[in-house]
């Protein structure tokens, strides 16, 4: 009796807390008002200087794919609820490990995109951020030969912490 009695209360505190909070769970771990029904993903100009063809459209189509699995809003052309635009803004290689020849050891593949994010129906969620990140690999490797990889590494860790910030609120 006692046993059953703590579980009824830890429940009854689990609800309670929940409700308290206002928190709003779900197995994506997004969270979305209800009101917010469309997004928008616009074109995403690729301004870095050095220009990777193809880098913009596959983020783009990425961004599509998350929402579109993790979310239950309708992607839109235009007049979404939720607008994500923004640009790739850097694209680098770059030597981060040196060898006793004072020649490259490992390269760092780094790609940097910044990316507004608007929601219509509550304008205090509105946020511009600059997200990045890399991918370390041998020097003796060449980048064509890791690329698809890397850039998928890459675009993965920046939409999970697009979402984090934007529609997990994390």
């Amino acid at each position: 009796m006692k046993k059953t009695l703590k579980y009824i209360i830890s429940g009854l505190l689990l609800v309670m807390l929940v409700y308290a909070c206002k928190v709003s769970y779900s197995f994506t771990g997004i969270s979305v008002s209800k009101d917010v029904k469309t997004y928008q993903v616009d074109y995403f100009p690729n301004n870095a200087p050095l220009v990777e063809p193809g880098l913009n459209e596959d983020f783009r189509n990425k961004l599509i794919d998350r929402l579109d699995k993790q979310t239950n809003l309708t992607q839109v052309k235009s007049g979404g609820d939720i607008v994500f635009q923004g640009e790739i803004v850097d694209y680098n290689v770059e030597p981060v490990a040196l060898s006793s020849g004072q020649t490259a050891a490992q390269n760092r593949l780094t790609i940097a995109i910044k990316i507004e994010y608007t929601n219509n129906k509550n304008p205090d969620d509105d946020t511009s951020k600059r997200y990045s990140w890399y991918h370390d690999y041998p020097a003796s490797t060449s980048l064509t030969d890791i690329k698809t990889g890397a850039h998928e590494e890459i675009l993965n860790v920046i939409l999970d912490n697009l979402f984090n910030d934007t529609l997990a609120k994390w």
